[in-house]
């Protein structure tokens, strides 16, 4: 398979990437990507492109209705995941070029995202709606000055399109997509698996929840509340507003009066 990023900001982190998915490699036993080598188009800029072999699959979210047993299997799988996760060292992915993180931290990148929301996006939205966004951002800063997770490798886009599932065998069959990996909050993977079953659920938050981590479920629902405001974000800096007639109804839904 040959993967040609299309935006220069992931272009530019297709080293890391590379890196990123060798260390994983050590530490997951479920298959994902294994980059064979990076190669450079006939580009002035010198645009990378990235050769590796195919992860068997289709996105799970592709794949229809799953019976009782094929549900387990796939409990049991993103289990596995989120718990290898927490097992690979912080220390090295920074040494890769991550980016440390803290709650703090962590927090700084809702930041910027709330900023983006005041100055283009809350226009865009009904006063009330965007009041309730601020205040919602607010408590969750205030739920970080609480909170002291610590932070591990987070995949940062987890959910059925990106989990691939073999029909025939009714089994999962690798994760792809890791360009956004980080380290980040532990809450912040299980945010894209809402809809794939509350059994589940149950098993992933024990996979991922440390003992003394009181905070974990309010920042769980944070992430899941907050996720529409990136659509509005990219309607009003994009200026295409077939995003906001998409995600307005959903912020609506996330915020009730």
């Amino acid at each position: 398979m040959f993967r040609f990023p299309r935006q220069s900001a992931v272009a530019r982190g297709l080293g890391f990437e590379v890196r990123a998915l060798e260390l994983l490699g050590r530490h997951l036993t479920i298959p994902i990507p294994r980059p064979r080598s990076v190669a450079t188009l006939g580009h002035p800029r010198g645009w990378p492109f990235l050769l590796y072999a195919k992860v068997p699959g289709r996105p799970l979210s592709k794949s229809g209705p799953l019976d009782a047993a094929a549900r387990r299997r796939l409990e049991k799988f993103v289990g596995s995941l989120l718990r290898e996760l927490a097992t690979v060292p912080a220390r090295s992915l920074v040494s890769l070029g991550a980016e440390p993180c803290s709650p703090e931290a962590w927090g700084e990148r809702y930041r910027r995202t709330h900023w983006r929301f005041l100055r283009h996006g809350a226009s865009l939205v009904p006063s009330y709606l965007a009041r309730s966004v601020s205040r919602s951002f607010d408590a969750f800063y205030e739920l970080l000055g609480r909170s002291r997770f610590r932070a591990v490798a987070t995949h940062r886009d987890l959910g059925p399109d990106h989990i691939l599932w073999d029909p025939r065998t009714a089994r999962p069959t690798g994760v792809i997509d890791w360009e956004d990996l980080c380290l980040g909050d532990p809450a912040f993977d299980l945010t894209g698996l809402g809809g794939m079953g509350e059994s589940g659920m149950a098993q992933w938050i024990r996979a991922r929840r440390a003992r003394n981590d009181g905070t974990f479920l309010d920042r769980l629902a944070f992430y899941r509340r907050v996720w529409p405001i990136y659509g509005v974000i990219h309607a009003a800096e994009s200026g295409d507003l077939r995003w906001l007639r998409g995600y307005l109804p959903k912020l609506r839904r996330s915020f009730p009066t």
